[in-house]
């Protein structure tokens, strides 16, 4: 009776084993992509029309602090996320015009089709570097801005550190709540 049982299995067949290969391998991409991906950038949601202002205000304040930590005519900074917010570009500009070389990110901001174009890009052995695999000189820097209430945080990732501090906006002002806090 078990003879009987086991041949009455059907074996699976090349193709679903394929699929389910396949299946597999695109659910670790996203899931990789997911997880390497670091949330950069302005998670202001609905910004004040006072928002601009403040950004200048907190990009300034950054810049300065930036100022005091490096030597400007020395230090490139390289952008580790597109700085498509306000905030983002009054920080590049301003940094600029303190004399400090900044490097803006052009890297595709969607990590799934990076994902898919480095793939491509293993397969091709004709292909040149990708924008992700060359190495520039200076200091990687994101920035995280984020708000709870009248509360804004800035928080500045040059290479491993970061620095963070906390504005607060009152009657259409805006000025920092406490010191600069380093985390290494």
């Amino acid at each position: 009776p078990y003879t009987t049982l086991f041949r009455s299995v059907a074996k699976p067949s090349r193709c679903s084993i394929n699929k389910s290969v396949l299946i597999c391998t695109v659910i670790l991409l996203l899931l990789g992509g997911c997880a390497t991906t670091q949330p950069y950038g302005s998670f202001i949601q609905n910004p004040s029309p006072a928002f601009s202002q403040y950004s200048k205000v907190m990009a300034d304040d950054v810049a300065d602090q930036l100022g005091r930590l490096y030597p400007a005519a020395t230090t490139q900074f390289n952008l580790r996320h597109n700085a498509n917010d306000l905030f983002g570009q009054v920080l590049i500009d301003k940094l600029r015009s303190d004399g400090f070389a900044v490097l803006e990110s052009t890297s595709p901001t969607n990590s799934f089709l990076a994902a898919i174009h480095s793939a491509e890009d293993i397969g091709n052995t004709n292909s040149t570097p990708s924008e992700e695999n060359i190495q520039y000189p200076g200091l990687a820097l994101g920035y995280i801005i984020d708000q709870s209430d009248d509360l804004y945080h800035v928080s500045i990732l040059i290479e491993d550190q970061q620095l963070t501090r906390a504005f607060i906006a009152q009657s259409e002002q805006i000025q920092p709540a406490g010191l600069w806090v380093r985390k290494e």
